[in-house]
């Protein structure tokens, strides 16, 4: 199987074929992706789910065999350092993007030894799974989960679904073959970027080694989204994140856009009025389209220009609703 490479800020996405074709899906048809830029680090120990509660911003207590849980760890000035998904499959264990693994365990390794914790690498391949249709091909010997953050698993593979379209597999090196060839063969097969691009018309916004340490998360709506718990108590960042939940009026909004520029784009960029003169926001997140168009999220004032100039770039760029 050959992938193409599309570099967004430093991280390799792949497709297999044009974009044309790889953000095309039928509307009876499923898709498995292969996500290739994803790992996850085991956390393993007595006091691995309390280690975890005091770094995480979720709640360690309601991950179960059978239940997930989102969450984000963050820096001493609540700057959210990566975004994780929190399962307990074979030890507890953290998955993330793979040039986020190295920072984040060294950063989580501060005070793992003291609470008598190992932090190990994994070997699991990961998979995005699109289900539009219940009749047609769906992984073998994996019953999936009938609800958003549930959790089904065999000795081979783990499968948790994000909403009621999306699932994330963890599979072993034995079984990856039997899960992927079938997509193969019916030519349901597409690479991350595609997957990408899915999740962000869900508003699933991802962090980059660039952005890593840059925004604080009430900027991309995640007090909304399941990934703040605000009676867990104690937790990395967790005074400044619950000062702004409380107290701070909120004046910027996580927004999707179409846009259309020939210039480069990075996450993280400031995002200004068409002058240049007045910050309006931030670009969080992007995925190119098909017709040469970019789908950007941004974290961007409630009142906002309908124009904008990103930074560095020369040409201000219209927002087109997504």
């Amino acid at each position: 199987m050959s992938f193409k490479q599309y570099l967004l800020n430093s991280r390799p996405y792949t497709a297999l074929s044009s974009l044309e074709d790889e953000f095309n899906f039928q509307a009876d048809k499923n898709y498995l992706f292969d996500l290739a830029y994803l790992t996850s680090i085991a956390v393993i120990g007595e006091r691995s789910a309390e280690f975890l509660q005091g770094q995480l911003s979720c709640d360690i207590r309601k991950v179960t065999t059978d239940r997930m849980q989102q969450g984000v760890m963050c820096n001493l000035k609540g700057r959210i350092l990566t975004l994780l998904d929190v399962i307990n499959w074979h030890h507890l264990q953290l998955v993330l993007p793979v040039d986020l693994m190295t920072e984040t365990k060294s950063s989580l390794m501060k005070t793992a030894l003291l609470s008598r914790v190992q932090l190990e690498p994994t070997s699991y391949r990961m998979y995005g799974l699109y289900v539009n249709n219940q009749s047609d091909l769906l992984p073998e010997n994996l019953q999936l989960p009938n609800e958003s953050f549930a959790v089904t698993h065999s000795n081979e593979l783990c499968c948790y679904q994000l909403s009621d379209s999306f699932y994330l597999i963890l599979a072993t090196k034995e079984a990856t073959s039997s899960l992927s060839q079938p997509f193969i063969r019916k030519q349901q097969m597409r690479g991350s970027l595609a997957w990408h691009q899915l999740q962000l018309q869900q508003k699933r916004v991802v962090i980059y080694p660039e952005t890593r340490g840059l925004f604080l998360p009430h900027r991309l709506d995640l007090h909304l989204s399941g990934y703040l718990s605000f009676d867990k108590g104690c937790y990395k960042g967790q005074e400044i994140i619950a000062r702004t939940h409380y107290k701070a009026k909120l004046k910027h909004s996580l927004r999707l856009f179409s846009i259309h520029t020939p210039e480069l784009l990075l996450a993280g960029k400031k995002l200004f009025t068409p002058s240049g003169e007045t910050e309006v926001g931030e670009l969080i997140d992007f995925s190119p389209l098909a017709d040469g168009r970019y789908l950007i999220a941004s974290s961007i004032l409630f009142e906002h220009p309908n124009e904008i100039l990103i930074e560095g770039n020369k040409h201000p760029v219209i927002l087109s609703k997504a």
